[in-house]
């Protein structure tokens, strides 16, 4: 007389499941998301290019040091 066991089951967070986004929030979503990566990237290369840039030596100048007065 063992109970049969039951095929039903139950989630833990309910039955009330949130609805799948629409195709237009979707497109959106992925189109914030390519300009904040593509912004991310350019702000590296800004920085990097500005590093670069203040590491180098401008052309045709002299130190402060080496300028005889």
């Amino acid at each position: 007389m063992d109970p049969e066991p039951s095929n039903d089951v139950t989630p833990f967070f309910g039955t009330h499941l949130p609805k799948p986004p629409s195709q237009e929030q979707q497109a959106w979503g992925a189109v914030i998301s390519i300009v904040v990566i593509v912004l991310m990237i350019v702000i590296g290369a800004f920085y990097a290019w500005g590093k670069r840039i203040s590491q180098q030596q401008p052309l045709g100048t002299t130190p402060a040091d080496q300028v005889i007065e």
